[in-house]
């Protein structure tokens, strides 16, 4: 009996002991507490954390010994991730009670519920104290995911684009009647596809000696477990978008986004679409002429549609010093088809002698197709005067020669012997 008493005394203090050795945290530090996510850890084990997102860890401790270069750190061991995070090197003092912060990026490719282990480590390089903790992970609720979305990087007007689009259910539940809507919004082009329902899971685990032979409500069960079977978590749709034909040139975003009542998400793709550029062009005639000043000149520049609908073209002359440019501001050329259109140049008392270059910028839809380029020379030496106060002024100094000839005549016609006459009356 006393023997009995002996031996069970034994085996208390033998598990104090150990109750003991296992509260004390290591050789550097005691007094842990551990927050994860704002939580304190309680019995080792941590619950209610959403997997995908980032997760501040405080550790809290006081010093045992006084040590150099200490740190503290934090690891998840989870697959093939990489998820720890340090601090900086620091000095313990004895006595002291340290509160160090770091954070874990969360794996969102978990089941819809796991347990993952995070380990916390102190140390100076000799010595380690370390503490290992529960993490319960679970899913969001409603999480739908776009995987992937498999779009050509470039396409031309007018063409057809595939859009091959995978979507998957990273939530606890299912969803249900989930949709995608592919769309270009700045060339309000978009599509819509229906994609079903996505399970939370793609494939069932079910024994199939977990019922008994005779139990026929665990075997009917059974049986509609195993019809559930075929439901997936992932799905692949292809979705086609067509390109305008007046789209203009540049990079533009594809917005995939997947949603039903309860999730939804958008990511977007860059596309380059090449514009307008190959279907219109600008030629011109006789691109050289000469140019008198108050004189005019003509010219022809045939603008080319080689599109498959008719085009609205603006035509802008550009400023030139000195002449006037001419031309039809709108003009409409149907598809496959060209169009003449005539360019008036006169000249100004201001222009510059010599060859002045006239530009004509050729637009459809906003964007620059061409710009016509024609020479006109200025030759001031056959000046033309046709200025009515020039003409007027040669008339008035006309009138006034022959005037001044009529006075010069009259005064010549003066009688000769008026004095004589005068002198015979004494």
């Amino acid at each position: 009996m006393k023997k009995a008493i002996l031996v069970s005394m034994i085996a208390v203090i033998t598990l104090m002991t150990l109750a003991f050795v296992s509260a004390s945290t290591g050789s550097l530090t005691d007094n842990w507490a551990v927050k994860v996510d704002g939580a304190t850890v309680d019995g080792s084990t941590v619950s209610g954390i959403e997997a995908g997102q980032t997760i501040p860890i405080k550790v809290v401790f006081t010093a045992l010994k006084c040590a150099e270069d200490v740190k503290v750190e934090a690891e998840i061991d989870y697959k093939d991730a990489d998820i720890q995070d340090r601090t900086e090197r620091f000095d313990l003092i004895e006595g002291s009670t340290y509160t160090e912060r770091l954070s874990l990026e969360l794996p969102a490719d978990i089941d819809p519920t796991e347990e993952l282990t995070l380990t916390v480590t102190i140390t100076d390089g000799d010595d380690k104290d370390t503490e290992e903790y529960t993490i319960m992970l679970q899913r969001e609720s409603y999480n739908i995911e776009v995987l992937d979305v498999d779009a050509p990087t470039e396409a031309e007007v007018g063409s057809v684009i595939a859009l091959d689009i995978v979507l998957k259910n990273w939530g606890m539940h299912n969803l249900e009647d989930v949709f995608v809507k592919a769309s270009i919004p700045e060339l309000g082009v978009q599509k819509k596809v229906y994609f079903g329902d996505l399970d939370p899971l793609d494939e069932c685990e079910v024994a199939s000696d977990a019922c008994a032979a005779d139990d026929t409500d665990c075997m009917s069960h059974f049986i509609t477990q195993l019809k559930d079977c075929g439901r997936e978590d992932s799905a692949l749709r292809r979705l086609y978008l067509t390109i305008p034909e007046n789209a203009k040139s540049g990079v533009y975003n594809i917005e995939v986004e997947a949603y039903n009542v309860e999730a939804t998400q958008t990511v977007k793709k860059s596309i380059v679409i090449k514009g307008m550029e190959g279907t219109s062009s600008v030629m011109t005639g006789t691109s050289s002429k000469s140019l008198s000043i108050g004189g005019e000149a003509t010219y022809d520049i045939v603008i080319v549609n080689s599109g498959s609908k008719m085009k609205v073209y603006t035509l802008t002359p550009e400023e030139t010093k000195g002449l006037i440019v001419n031309v039809d501001p709108i003009v409409t050329v149907p598809a496959d088809s060209s169009r003449t259109v005539k360019v008036s140049v006169k000249g100004t008392e201001s222009a510059d002698e010599g060859t002045q270059l006239v530009k004509i910028n050729v637009e459809s839809e906003g964007q620059l197709i061409q710009q016509a380029v024609l020479s006109a020379n200025v030759e001031k030496a056959t000046v033309a005067v046709t200025n009515s106060v020039v003409v007027l002024t040669i008339v008035l100094v006309i009138v006034f020669v022959v005037l001044l000839i009529v006075l010069i005549v009259l005064l010549t016609k003066r009688p000769a012997n008026v004095e004589t006459e005068e002198t015979s009356y004494y």
